[in-house]
């Protein structure tokens, strides 16, 4: 088959990535802890999450880049998903996406609390593009697709991860079940 994600560029070494895993730890518990974004610092996010500032600041502008890398992984982690799929169609395509959005919910939250939805969309939008472009769409309804793709994609991960939503699957699953 066909690879629908042609690269995945995202290489995190190891020690990075243990360092990134601490760091959006303490953020998702400053987040569960319903402290308010802005009187977030550096300083006690570093101690949250037992990292150096020096260590931070490698890797990092300021706390919103720990979200962006976060989606940058999801995206990531989803075209491959993608490239692993043996056949393609609307259907498996669709479950791959809900399967990895669902993997990361608490991403569109993280999103929301720290406004920076302006960094995030264009990422989602990027790989829209990407995905259109290994399916050979015409490059003058890439763009316009794409936005469109990007955008819906963030809406689903939104609805995906309201609570009503979350409710909605659990009651659903248990249903099932019974």
């Amino acid at each position: 088959m066909t690879k629908l994600i042609m690269n995945n560029q995202l290489h995190i070494d190891q020690r990075t990535h243990q360092t990134h895993r601490k760091l959006i730890t303490a953020l998702q518990a400053n987040f569960k802890a319903q402290k308010t974004f802005n009187e977030l610092t550096v300083k006690q996010l570093c101690l949250d999450a037992h990292v150096g500032r020096a260590t931070f600041y490698r890797h990092h502008q300021d706390i919103e880049d720990i979200i962006v890398i976060e989606y940058l992984i999801a995206l990531q982690q989803l075209g491959q998903a993608l490239n692993d799929l043996t056949t393609t169609s609307y259907a498996t395509i669709a479950g791959v996406i809900v399967t990895t959005l669902r993997a990361h919910l608490d991403l569109p939250l993280l999103v929301s609390w720290a406004q920076c939805r302006d960094r995030v969309i264009p990422l989602e939008v990027g790989f829209a593009q990407q995905l259109l472009t290994s399916l050979a769409i015409h490059p003058k309804q890439r763009h316009f697709m794409a936005t469109y793709l990007g955008n819906c994609l963030h809406q689903l991960a939104w609805q995906l991860s309201s609570p009503v939503s979350l409710a909605t699957c659990d009651h659903a699953a248990n249903t099932q079940q019974n």
